[in-house]
């Protein structure tokens, strides 16, 4: 990591109020830290909409009872292999699996294989965490 630079920024003092609130509630030492997360929370955001390379992480709800559904769902990542690292299957309950599957790969291909595992009959819910590579927040 590169030496830190002093910078001054101006605002309100209601929405300085809240920056100190958010800063304390999240358990931050310091604004400045807190500051610098929102930074790279905003240039990994950029990063998914720019097609860049990207890291993520499925969570899928899904009913394993859904005639087909486990087969349909193994060949989605196989379709988008190279996005897939890995995945972990694990049983809820009875009826309800989740599987939480890695990503890697150009953000439009990672929600397409959200999408497309949204639409198959007996899945419940899908959640997409969204990561970065690391390559540019460095």
């Amino acid at each position: 990591m590169s030496g830190l630079t002093r910078v001054s920024l101006s605002m309100e003092e209601n929405l300085l109020e809240k920056l100190e609130t958010l800063a304390a509630e999240s358990g931050y030492q310091n604004r400045s830290e807190f500051i610098r997360d929102l930074v790279r929370e905003r240039l990994i955001h950029t990063e998914w909409q720019a097609g860049q390379d990207v890291l993520g992480t499925l969570t899928v709800i899904y009913c394993h009872h859904q005639r087909g559904l486990t087969e349909k769902l193994v060949n989605l990542q196989h379709h988008w292999g190279g996005s897939v690292l890995a995945a972990t299957h694990v049983h809820l309950s009875h009826e309800i699996c989740a599987e939480m599957i890695m990503v890697k790969g150009p953000g439009e291909a990672v929600t397409g294989l959200v999408n497309a595992i949204k639409r198959e009959r007996g899945v419940l819910h899908v959640s997409l965490g969204m990561g970065s590579t690391g390559e540019h927040i460095a």
